[in-house]
């Protein structure tokens, strides 16, 4: 993985060489402004294509605001340190923060006169701070941990097929655009997320679903939330799709008939209309009549779906101590809440693998 270190300089300089080793020593490729050799592009701005080739950006704040370029090109007096997390933002590459705490030793030549801006910048962060630290060995240990968490953590995809599945009372012709490539991703994403609420899943779709998922073998997981992206389970899609034949083992039956005419993911494009009317067949009623609507409650209750994770809340956590609460728990997966709301989801085998392969590493 290869990681962006950001930070004001001078007054951070002996933390920036302890974390850099550190990261080195545990296998991380590190950019850091220092490091550069002589460019043509003015530095502000090499700093920031830079974040974009990283894999992960690492923010370090203590009590500067750091340099601030002049001219037309920073008409908001951004710092330049600043700037490289707004193009991590940007580039939607994942922003681990680390903040120094604010009861922490610090010097006060290593602070600056004038404390309004990064005061101000540290109360935008705080809210997405991943760890405060107190020295530099600290904030070694909370980004090590930070980082390895980050490399195991999955983020399910909504996929514009399902949710045409599932809203659509009929599945006719105009309902159809694109939807060849994106059940085709049913084979692809790993972890695939459905939402339940305000409109609940019908039980014919949600199978519909869950068996295709399976046939084509690429997803591992169906995560399901409500509306506000709040967690409610996750499970295999054979699971899923279990739990709803025992059930109702006619729609085992309706999806047989339809796959024996949608045999391909190109064909399933072209049957899918079709697919009401194996219901219909099979459970001698109109789909309508035949589905019942699944709710966020019925998962569990109704079907007996057991949850593959178990959910850790971010907010105030330090890296180290969050590491060990995920490794502590039970299930494949940990759900990662932030706000209330999913941010991610680990996979707790791959976690220890890491911090293993890691500790190994360094010992070495």
């Amino acid at each position: 993985m290869h990681v962006y270190l950001s930070s004001t300089y001078l007054d951070l300089k002996r933390h920036r060489k302890t974390l850099a080793l550190a990261l080195r020593k545990a296998q991380y490729q590190v950019t850091m402004m220092e490091e550069y050799a002589a460019r043509d592009h003015l530095v502000e701005f090499a700093c920031q294509g830079d974040v974009a080739n990283c894999d992960a950006y690492v923010g370090v704040f203590a009590w500067r605001y750091g340099y601030v370029p002049k001219g037309k090109g920073n008409p908001k007096r951004i710092s330049v340190t600043e700037l490289e997390y707004a193009a991590a933002a940007r580039k939607k590459i994942p922003a681990l923060l680390f903040l120094l705490n604010e009861d922490a030793k610090w010097p006060n030549d290593a602070k600056d006169k004038n404390l309004a801006p990064i005061l101000k910048l540290r109360g935008r962060l705080k809210s997405r701070c991943a760890a405060y630290f107190g020295d530099g060995k600290e904030l070694a240990l909370e980004v090590l941990a930070a980082l390895r968490v980050l490399e195991c953590t999955q983020f399910a995809e909504q996929l514009k097929a399902i949710d045409v599945i599932h809203k659509a009372q009929e599945l006719g012709t105009s309902y159809l655009m694109n939807i060849q490539k994106n059940l085709g991703a049913l084979g692809e994403a790993p972890l695939i997320e459905l939402q339940i609420g305000p409109t609940p899943w019908w039980s014919t779709r949600l199978h519909l679903v869950a068996a295709l998922a399976q046939d084509l073998g690429g997803a591992r997981e169906f995560v399901f939330v409500d509306e506000q992206r709040r967690f409610l389970t996750m499970a295999p899609p054979a699971e899923i799709r279990d739990r709803l034949t025992r059930r109702w083992p006619a729609l085992e039956q309706a999806y047989a008939a339809f796959r024996k005419k949608a045999v391909t993911v190109g064909a399933v494009e072209q049957e899918i209309w079709s697919y009401p009317m194996a219901v219909s067949d099979s459970f001698r009623q109109a789909e309508e009549s035949a589905k019942e609507d699944i709710s966020a409650e019925d998962l569990e209750r109704k079907l007996g779906i057991a949850r593959d994770a178990e959910t850790v809340d971010v907010e105030g956590k330090g890296q180290v101590f969050l590491q060990r609460e995920i490794l502590g728990r039970a299930t494949p997966f940990a759900a990662l809440i932030r706000g209330g709301r999913l941010e991610g989801l680990v996979d707790r085998h791959e976690l220890a693998r890491k911090v293993a392969e890691k500790a190994l590493a360094q010992l070495a």
